[in-house]
């Protein structure tokens, strides 16, 4: 790529954020579908919550872990291949092999042990995934690129959500049937489709252009992050906690306390119009951001995400929970875009996969601890039916508003930095 005239095409787009959409086709169809599904298949009913939480947080930790240990070793690999693919190569082939291998997992422990394993694959490929906006994204055009990757990513999820929640309502509990068989084989088909794409079409090296006004300065300099980067970290592990919680126990939500039929169909319903949402508001979103800095969607982002937690306390039908999901959407949205966009941006050029790591790291800790929740659902609905759920609806709900107030009080000189940047790199 040439330095100073290089723009990305519409087309490189795509092809830069393809894989987004087999990793989170995969994800998403094993946390939100098949994993609650096989907990009902082997576990007692008044401890789903808790099995579903442990094996959630097991998987999240081994993720929280391989994240910064893989971007160390991305930064510093020199191999023919380059030295992102070689990862995004070998995580896609172990996690969607041991994807295949939970259609014979017969017991809580072997599932976990799984499990673990499909995350380190997943993270693998996804944290030198990550790097590659850096590498390869010129600054003005990385809101709409994160973006697009976002809108591919959430694709993945809406597809394979809703195909598998079709699939899985004829699961019969118990037994590992043709449907668990397909379920399993389409998002991991899925996968390995789209790192071959990115394999083939996408460049693994090193994009150059201007220096970043945060990276300006000396060697020692470049190779730090932005000052404010851990200050938004900490916004983010908040962000990502109230959505951790939303996103697990949604389905048993939708079973127990909205008391929906067919709840598995139910929540693949629920989940494309969130995507849809979603996808809607990403370009925008990204748009915006690029133009007008980050802050100011973020705090919007954080406050709707907020209300939104609140009011599904109160919901009665499938009609409620998907108006509210509508806005939802919208929240995580835009964080999806300002909020990558933002952290890329605040990320050191020379260490870019390693910081995404430590990133990754606090944002995959957020979601880690929220399915600890489970525990939490099951003791208090012991105390009072259906009590578990409500308090965690308000801890999602204070989470975002935290991660609001962190987002507030950061120097608004991060946004005209991130306009800053855009503005001087126009002609790149």
């Amino acid at each position: 790529m040439d330095s100073i005239t290089k723009t990305l095409s519409k087309i490189e787009y795509l092809h830069i954020s393809i894989l987004g959409f087999g990793l989170a086709a995969l994800s998403t169809s094993l946390a939100q579908i098949i994993l609650p599904i096989r907990i009902l298949d082997i576990s007692p009913d008044h401890l789903k919550n808790t099995y579903l939480g442990i094996l959630m947080f097991s998987g999240m930790s081994v993720a929280m872990l391989t994240q910064p240990v893989v971007g160390y070793l991305s930064d510093r690999t020199s191999l023919g291949l380059g030295r992102r693919k070689p990862y995004i190569l070998g995580g896609a082939i172990l996690s969607t092999s041991l994807t295949l291998s939970l259609g014979v997992a017969s017991s809580y422990i072997l599932i976990v042990i799984v499990y673990i394993f499909i995350q380190v694959g997943i993270n693998v490929a996804q944290n030198p995934y990550d790097a590659m906006v850096k590498d390869q994204v010129p600054h003005n055009q990385r809101g709409r690129v994160s973006a697009t990757r976002a809108i591919s990513g959430g694709a993945g999820a809406i597809t394979l959500v809703l195909l598998t929640g079709l699939l899985m309502d004829n699961h019969l509990n118990g037994l590992q049937d043709k449907w668990l068989w397909i379920s399993l084989i389409i998002p991991s088909f899925t996968l390995c489709f789209t790192m071959v794409w990115i394999l083939t079409k996408v460049d693994d090296g090193l994009l150059k252009q201007q220096p970043e006004p945060q990276n300006q300065g000396n060697r020692e300099e470049a190779n730090m992050p932005h000052p404010h980067f851990y200050v938004f970290l900490g916004a983010g592990f908040f962000f990502t906690l109230a959505a951790g919680i939303l996103q697990t126990y949604t389905l048993f939500f939708l079973t127990d306390v909205v008391k929906l039929d067919n709840p598995a169909s139910s929540i693949g319903i629920l989940a494309a119009v969130v995507g849809a949402t979603i996808l809607i508001t990403l370009y925008p979103a990204g748009l915006l951001s690029d133009r007008l800095g980050r802050r100011q969607l973020l705090i919007v982002s954080g406050i709707t995400g907020s209300i939104c937690s609140l009011l599904l306390c109160f919901s009665q039908n499938l009609t409620h929970v998907l108006l509210i999901g509508i806005l939802m959407g919208i929240s995580i949205g835009v964080f999806m875009s300002a909020g990558r966009a933002l952290i890329t941006d605040l990320a050191s050029r020379s260490r870019t996969a390693t910081h995404l790591g430590i990133a990754n790291l606090v944002l995959v800790g957020g979601l880690a601890i929220s399915k600890l929740g489970g525990i939490a659902i099951d003791s208090l609905n012991n105390i009072q039916v259906d009590l578990g759920y409500y308090v965690l609806l308000g801890i999602s709900s204070a989470s975002f508003a935290i991660g609001t107030v962190l987002v507030s009080i950061l120097n608004k000189k991060v946004d005209t930095n991130s306009k800053e940047i855009s503005h001087s790199s126009i002609g790149i």
